[in-house]
């Protein structure tokens, strides 16, 4: 049988480090609870936004979130070493979880954006659209240890 190239087990607690710190102030940005400054930083592509003084195009420099988008990022890193490093054992049984956590987390996450496009609009949307973006590696890495922990 074919098996899944996965990290190295060591990984696991790396990725949890990461990953619950930035996952909390990433939402804490994303609610202005905590609001951080924002920088000046040359990027690939501004396309502005409209009706602003900005400059557009490739490679401007812009003032950006610099810190919600490195939480974003960071989330992710850690998200992906948490879900998907090895466990200690790891054989057919662990392989089904992750197969059946996957699943479960797509079905989920879409029936959930299903229920967003018909009942929120404007900014609030957006802003579900950006947490939907992290929602299925979330809910994989919660279902896929809610069942290792059922086991």
């Amino acid at each position: 049988m074919n098996t899944m190239k996965l990290f190295p087990n060591r990984y696991k607690r790396i990725g949890w480090f990461i990953f619950i710190p930035s996952f909390i102030l990433g939402l804490l940005s994303l609610s202005n609870i905590i609001h951080f400054p924002e920088v000046s930083l040359p990027v690939f592509y501004n396309s502005g936004f409209p009706l602003s003084n900005e400059e557009t195009g490739l490679f401007k420099n812009t003032a950006i979130d610099f810190f919600p988008n490195l939480f974003g990022i960071l989330t992710v890193i850690g998200g992906i070493l948490v879900g998907f490093s090895k466990e200690q054992i790891e054989d057919e049984y662990i392989s089904s979880l992750r197969l059946k956590s996957v699943f479960w987390s797509l079905i989920a996450t879409y029936s959930i954006l299903l229920i967003l496009f018909l009942t929120v609009f404007g900014m609030l949307f957006f802003t579900a659209m950006i947490l939907m973006m992290f929602l299925p590696l979330i809910f994989y890495i919660l279902r896929f240890n809610y069942l290792l922990l059922k086991k």
